[in-house]
């Protein structure tokens, strides 16, 4: 009874480890990238703060009007440098009007 109780307790303390990392947002927008206070015309430098960073998990929110190969030339640059989980949104609010 006691071993399940221990293997349910480290169970349990492993799940909530899983869930306690946020992910680092970085914006995309038609003309920049930004993740915190860097911003860039270039995808570079975001990649390589997001890198300094080591994240496990990046979440790219995408204006709608960005061109999907702006989209992609930073994914690619990422994972190129750091394997972490993606995850894309797209936004309305707070992007420049086309």
């Amino acid at each position: 009874m006691r071993i399940i109780r221990w293997s349910a307790a480290l169970a349990s303390l492993a799940l909530a480890g899983c869930f306690a990392s946020k992910p680092v947002e970085v914006r995309i927008t038609p003309t920049a990238y930004q993740v915190g206070d860097v911003r860039s015309e270039l995808a570079t430098p975001v990649v390589d703060e997001v890198v300094r960073s080591k994240p496990s998990r990046v979440l790219i929110a995408a204006c709608r009007a960005t061109p999907p190969p702006k989209i992609i030339q930073f994914e690619q640059e990422l994972r190129a440098r750091h394997q972490v989980e993606l995850a894309l949104t797209l936004l309305d609010e707070g992007c420049p009007s086309a």
